[in-house]
């Protein structure tokens, strides 16, 4: 499996690739930040750019609703 990794707002995002798919898991770098159930979200995508979006995309709407 490829796994690729990028920073972004507080968070960690690592996007894993399972043979067909991209799978994106959300980590929390500041205790203070909310915590996001990405598990429950099923974050998936079809090439490795697109599942950095949609878990950019969570990131923004949970500070949203936190702030």
């Amino acid at each position: 499996m490829h796994t690729e990794q990028q920073s972004f707002r507080g968070y960690e995002i690592q996007v894993t690739n399972n043979p067909a798919l991209w799978y994106a898991a959300i980590y929390r770098t500041d205790p203070t930040l909310p915590e996001i159930d990405w598990v429950a979200l099923n974050i998936r995508a079809t090439s490795v750019s697109p599942a950095f979006q949609e878990a950019k995309q969570v990131i923004n709407e949970a500070l949203g609703r936190s702030g």
